[in-house]
């Protein structure tokens, strides 16, 4: 069955395009379901899925094991049949580098589907510390969530970078497979995983930072005590 959305104009859409948001989701959270979903609704993209990191290459190891971190992502989207979980990079082990990922997917989906990744401003400022960055767009776009007022100032190459495939609208993330950057404005949740993991080892409730199955599971097996 296919879901056709309404949108402000009251024309269906189709959705279409597979959007991914990598991270340690050490633990997973609402604040990226959250951006998940917001990003589902408004660009109509036809499943979203959290792909999380064996070995991250620029933070400490997480303080659970990889396995402890995918059975909690799986929790966290069991309820939203347009969220998912892709466990290549733990499957893979090793240190996670988006650029390997990016081109198993491509791959996998063939050369035409819309393919974009969805990272946070941090990560984005972080990029030219990436393993092959400036190949990302070649299998996927960007779209980078930022924080409403907050203008960085970019680095010469990021800002290149940018010069080079700023997409002119939105909807150019479908139009074409990869190859365009885009920001969008979200007003995030105050919600980090290193509160969750400070108050966990405090003895103090983790409840509605994270979905109820995620907290029964970090409570059953003891997790960041």
């Amino acid at each position: 069955m296919v879901i056709l959305v309404t949108t402000e104009a009251n024309k269906p859409v189709k959705p279409s395009g597979l959007a991914i948001m990598g991270g340690t989701f050490d633990p997973v959270h609402n604040g990226h379901l959250r951006t998940a979903v917001e990003i589902l609704d408004h660009y109509h993209y036809s499943a979203l899925k959290l792909v999380p990191c064996f070995q991250p290459v620029h933070k400490d190891r997480p303080s659970v094991s990889a396995l402890q971190r995918l059975e909690m992502a799986k929790l966290a989207t069991s309820s939203d049949v347009r969220l998912s979980v892709d466990a290549r990079e733990i499957d893979r082990e090793g240190p996670s580098y988006t650029i390997d990922t990016l081109r198993d997917i491509r791959s996998e989906i063939g050369a035409e589907e819309s393919l974009i990744m969805v990272l946070g401003m941090d990560s984005f400022l972080s990029l030219p510390t990436w393993h092959d960055w400036q190949q990302l767009v070649k299998y996927a776009h960007l779209l980078v969530v930022s924080r409403p007022g907050w203008e960085p100032d970019l680095i010469s190459e990021l800002s290149a970078f940018c010069e080079n495939y700023r997409a002119a609208s939105s909807h150019e993330l479908q139009c074409a497979p990869s190859g365009r950057v885009w920001f969008e404005t979200l007003t995030p949740l105050g919600i980090s995983s290193s509160m969750i993991r400070a108050l966990a080892r405090k003895n103090e409730s983790i409840a509605y930072l994270l979905p109820e199955p995620v907290q029964q599971y970090i409570e059953q097996h003891q997790l960041y005590r």
